[in-house]
């Protein structure tokens, strides 16, 4: 009997080790080939897992099975799987970027001062306004490639390569998969869709003890900051008063729950109401900040670590400061409170762009 047992406990124990393992197949779609040195992860981690010469690829998801799982490649369009824990062997089929390539060769030849201009620009919008973001260094600035409109009104911007960001300020690499970069000039907008990967060497950085309260500094009144404290009910204690005109918002109004069997696998989407677009008011009361957050569709996902789904929102204000040079991983964890930034070097959070 005690031997029955003993083979049920480690046959449960040896099963789940192997549903935290997953493999996969990438292919090109057009052509069916594999392609090779694919990057497989979990978005604003540093878990991840390259492609061999078939194409294959596993990848231990022990720590992010609720996260969407990233699949980024050279010359191809990114893509988020969802139901990679229903498959037994996934097979994804990739788009390349083919015409977007043909249209920035011919772009690329525009004169140096323009070039210049457009770079300025891209850093701004995508680094952000922060003072991390003046310490933030593109190292292959020269892969990218612009495309300006016949009005001078919209700049676009192109990779082939993935970016690769040397965070001086918080002591990280980031590996960025850029898909889309549209600038409205005239409206002061900017679009940008892309994944983003922190590589594993995160100390090559680290000059000073500052490092881990600014950590905490970009992290209090942060987006990822709102959405845990959205995933917690936690808005008031926390900081955050979100308001719909003059009306103060609950979390019940705000979030729509996916029905699951698996209470561990709950999902929670940003849920507001049928019309739209809606614009609502973020203040962060600890340093008296003010944001606005413009839903353009109703259930956006977000997760337990301020992962969300971020492409039909729109941000103004303070939050809409910030950009490459303040993302934090997900895993980060404060270690201080508000309280104790205040009266650190750093002085009042949230002062970001001074």
């Amino acid at each position: 009997m005690k031997k029955t047992i003993f083979l049920v406990v480690f046959l449960n124990i040896f099963l789940n080790g192997y549903n935290q393992i997953i493999s996969g197949t990438i292919l090109d779609k057009e052509t069916n080939n594999p392609i090779t040195y694919a990057t497989i992860y979990f978005e604003g981690t540093s878990i991840a897992s390259l492609t061999d010469a078939q194409g294959n690829f596993k990848l231990d998801i022990r720590q992010t099975s609720t996260m969407p799982l990233t699949i980024s490649a050279l010359g191809y369009y990114s893509l988020n799987v969802n139901d990679y824990l229903s498959e037994k062997h996934l097979v994804v089929h990739m788009v390349p970027k083919v015409f977007e390539l043909k249209e920035v060769s011919v772009a690329a030849k525009g004169n140096p001062g323009l070039r210049k201009r457009n770079l300025e620009i891209f850093k701004r919008e995508f680094l952000g306004r922060t003072k991390n973001a003046k310490k933030c260094e593109i190292v292959n600035a020269d892969d990218i490639k612009f495309i300006n409109s016949v009005n001078n009104d919209t700049l676009k911007a192109y990779s082939r390569n993935p970016l690769i960001i040397n965070n001086k300020s918080l002591g990280y690499r980031i590996t960025y998969y850029l898909d889309k970069f549209e600038y409205i000039k005239s409206q002061s907008i900017n679009q940008l869709i892309g994944d983003f990967l922190f590589n594993n060497d995160t100390t090559s950085f680290l000059d000073d003890q500052m490092v881990e309260l600014r950590r905490n500094y970009a992290y209090f009144g942060s987006k990822m900051h709102f959405f845990r404290a959205l995933w917690q009910k936690d808005l008031k204690s926390e900081g955050f008063i979100v308001k719909n005109g003059d009306n103060e918002l609950t979390e019940s109004e705000l979030i729509r729950y996916q029905v699951s069997l698996d209470p561990n696998n709950a999902k929670k989407y940003v849920y507001y109401s049928n019309h739209l677009p809606a614009i609502l008011t973020i203040s962060y009361e600890p340093a008296q900040a003010e944001s606005s957050m413009d839903i353009l569709h109703n259930n956006i996902y977000f997760n337990q670590n301020g992962y969300f789904q971020g492409h039909n929102i729109i941000w103004q204000g303070e939050m809409a400061l910030t950009g490459i040079a303040d993302l934090l991983p997900y895993d980060f964890k404060p270690t201080c409170d508000v309280k104790q930034l205040y009266i650190s070097k750093l002085g009042a959070p949230l002062n970001r762009n001074k």
